[in-house]
């Protein structure tokens, strides 16, 4: 039942008819074929499409729960699995979790391939025309690198897919904007951390096993260099993988001290 999304990431306006999909736009949205959109359904793992006469119509929260089950399955995870983590997903979250599983998958190993994209088109999600001094954001904020024209190189592709779907909740460009400032000033400071502090210090474990060499760059031979770049590929999944660790933490302790602060206030 293995799927490849061949449109995955690409922007689906048919998403918003209202009038809802059939099985074969929704396999075609999805790259799942209708063979296995009627499988998952009989296991009870995406709910029947909305009757209208005899043809069954599937909306936006079938795509985002078949995409989440899809990018799943595409983990190797079985259906019986699948079906108790879609039991403790949210409802209405598809999408969402269906991104940060890929995601996680993707980024957890190596980073993205940039991709290109017209500075003009970068606040389209929001039904505007960026500013010039969102433009200057945009292009200082060290995600995103100049090409030519008036196009820009996304350095995380993915970063705007999350964009994407806060611009979809609802949550205004400038808001997006500061939590991504703030995002890559807090993220650099870790990062900056963990390169310092972690990396370097085992690198120097390594220099010393070859004092003649040491770290000059002009002398590193083959065998060093290789294990300089497995070292950094080891540490890379640890270091994300504490973030990811830690932050849901974090995040729930802010949440809940914030709604108590906001709540207490009101009572007084």
């Amino acid at each position: 039942m293995s799927e490849v999304p061949e449109q995955k990431g690409r922007i689906r306006e048919r998403c918003h008819d209202t009038n809802g999909m059939t099985v074969e736009e929704l396999s075609n949205e999805t790259g799942v074929s209708v063979r296995n959109i009627r499988a998952y359904q009989t296991a009870g793992l995406l709910p029947p499409p909305r009757l209208k006469g005899r043809l069954g119509l599937y909306d936006r929260a079938h795509q985002g729960k078949l995409e989440l089950i899809r990018d799943l399955r595409q983990q190797g995870f079985g259906l019986d699995a699948i079906k108790d983590m879609l039991a403790q997903t949210p409802d209405g979250a598809w999408s969402q979790y269906a991104l940060v599983g890929h995601l996680f998958t993707k980024s957890f190993f190596t980073v993205e391939p940039a991709q290109r994209k017209a500075l003009d088109e970068m606040a389209g999600h929001w039904g505007e025309t960026a500013t010039n001094e969102q433009k200057e954001r945009l292009a200082r904020n060290g995600l995103y690198r100049e090409a030519e024209g008036n196009e820009v190189e996304m350095l995380s592709p993915s970063l705007e897919r999350i964009g994407i779907q806060l611009a979809e909740l609802g949550v205004p460009l400038d808001t997006v904007l500061n939590l991504q400032d703030d995002l890559i000033h807090h993220t650099r400071a870790i990062a900056k951390v963990y390169v310092e502090q972690l990396f370097l210090g085992l690198l120097q474990g390594i220099a010393q096993s070859k004092p003649h060499e040491g770290l000059d760059p002009e002398r590193l031979d083959t065998e060093l260099v290789r294990q300089i770049r497995t070292l950094f590929e080891r540490l890379r999944p640890l270091a994300i993988g504490s973030i990811s660790a830690a932050f849901p933490v974090v995040l729930q302790q802010e949440f809940d001290r914030s709604v108590h602060q906001r709540t207490s206030a009101n009572q007084s």
